[in-house]
């Protein structure tokens, strides 16, 4: 069994000082006890002249490449694929760090494989640093689960593009990252990571190999909002790649409810009256709360505060999948979904009948509450 394995470490960033300090730091130790060959980094950065002379000067202190990138996460990354020397190639994002042993078991998992067709391996990122209330914010998102991948699944289907290797040669076999892509970040690793399996690879999970994700860059309102559009709008042209990843739903009721919020408003405006539109303030709270029990009781909930806020910053998510989809002329946005595996379609579709339930029996007990209240009065 071959026992050499040389990894290049590619590093996009664009500017990040202290933060490109800290990981390159943090590398450190990780070359120096690397057993299996040789490693090498690779920055490629795309910040402001005063940030590229910093990073400039890091990276020849910690022994480290220095390139100059587009303002594209993924241009970027091909760039550092195709100036790497070695077979594996690494990817860190920016705003990590290394935990002891990341190297080692990045390369173990493929020394020691019985995988024919092992094509990548994929560790585990945990967030660290200060989480004020925003970030419970973000935890009744799902945005964090993809993160946690290598805990919870043997293989995956897809992956971020943070703590995840893969031989250099199978990178080029299905063609690198999408640098077309109408938005310079997002979706572009969950599009290259699914074509690799989709060709045949297994990306193999490894928890043991862990990097510290800061929650700078994540724990304010601004960095969730630009995230929600990109990924949302990206969703749209995903399934245009990869239809068969995309099945059919029923239709949210968060669409359903924007078009009855409008009607309501229409009705009111028409009548003069405030009443549709008080009727239609209820209706969504009595609706919110039913949702609320509904994923407490199969453990999706937490305070019902955050829980607003999250499942609010889905709406847009879903808003900004549906708006890209319309502009391009695509309707099947209003009955499709993104789900990688039959029990994930099952949870979906079985949240998806509450919520249309949900949709007509808080209707329907409301509009007897008002008739009721009208006879009363």
């Amino acid at each position: 069994m071959n026992s050499i394995l040389n990894i290049s470490i590619v590093i996009p960033t664009n500017g990040r000082v202290s933060l490109v300090e800290r990981l390159l730091k943090s590398l450190v130790p990780e070359r120096n006890s690397y057993k299996y060959g040789k490693t090498e980094i690779i920055v490629v950065n795309s910040g402001n002249n005063e940030d590229s002379e910093q990073i400039k000067k890091l990276c020849k202190d910690y022994d480290a490449q220095f390139f100059e990138g587009e303002n594209s996460v993924r241009k970027k990354r091909n760039l550092g694929i195709k100036k790497a020397s070695y077979e594996v190639i690494l990817f860190l994002d920016s705003d990590v760090a290394a935990e002891p042993g990341l190297l080692n078991l990045h390369a173990a998992k493929y020394l020691n494989s019985d995988e024919k067709n092992l094509g990548g391996v994929f560790g585990l990122t945990k967030f660290v640093g200060e989480k004020r209330w925003w970030w419970k914010v973000v935890e009744q998102t799902t945005y964090l689960d993809s993160f946690s991948f290598a805990e919870r699944f043997p293989y995956n289907s897809w992956t971020i593009g943070n703590n995840v290797s893969f031989y250099k040669s199978v990178l080029f076999e299905v063609g690198l990252f999408e640098e077309n892509f109408p938005y310079p970040l997002g979706g572009d690793d969950l599009d290259l990571t699914y074509r690799i399996t989709k060709t045949g690879y297994l990306i193999k999970s490894c928890p043991e190999a862990v990097t510290l994700h800061s929650t700078e860059t994540w724990n304010h309102f601004k960095a969730i909002y630009d995230r929600t559009r990109r990924w949302g709008s990206m969703e749209y042209y995903i399934s245009k790649r990869h239809p068969e990843i995309f099945v059919n739903c029923i239709p949210k009721s968060c669409i359903m409810f924007l078009f009855m919020m409008i009607l309501c408003s229409v009705i009111a405006l028409c009548a003069q009256r405030i009443t549709p539109l008080v009727f239609f303030d209820f209706w969504w709270i009595l609706h919110y709360f039913a949702l609320y029990l509904y994923d407490c009781i199969h453990k999706n909930g937490g305070n019902p505060v955050w829980y607003l806020l999250g499942k609010s910053i889905r709406v847009w998510y879903r808003l900004y999948y549906e708006v890209e989809s319309l502009k391009n002329g695509d309707f099947s946005c209003f009955h499709k979904e993104m789900s990688f595996s039959l029990d994930q379609t099952k949870f979906m579709l079985q949240r998806e009948i509450f919520a249309l339930k949900s949709f007509f029996v808080t209707f329907a007990a409301l509009l007897c509450t008002f008739l009721v209240g009208s006879l009363i009065i």
